[in-house]
């Protein structure tokens, strides 16, 4: 349940949810813990994004 990769070897999946600072809208996006870290960087570099909350989900 990665939006990165079919393939991804990691199984832990995990949620996250943004805030486009402009809007005020919330969106939740899922991936593995590896390209969660990814996202999350690419959220740093973004100006108009905030991370609200990052979760491991239980399988």
């Amino acid at each position: 349940m990665c939006d990165r990769s079919g393939t991804c070897s990691d199984t832990d999946t995990c949620q996250l949810v943004l805030r486009n600072e402009r809007t005020g809208i919330e969106t939740t996006e899922y991936y593995c813990k590896a390209h969660l870290v990814l996202r999350i960087w690419e959220v740093d570099a973004d100006d108009d994004l905030e991370v609200v909350d990052a979760t491991k989900l239980w399988h």
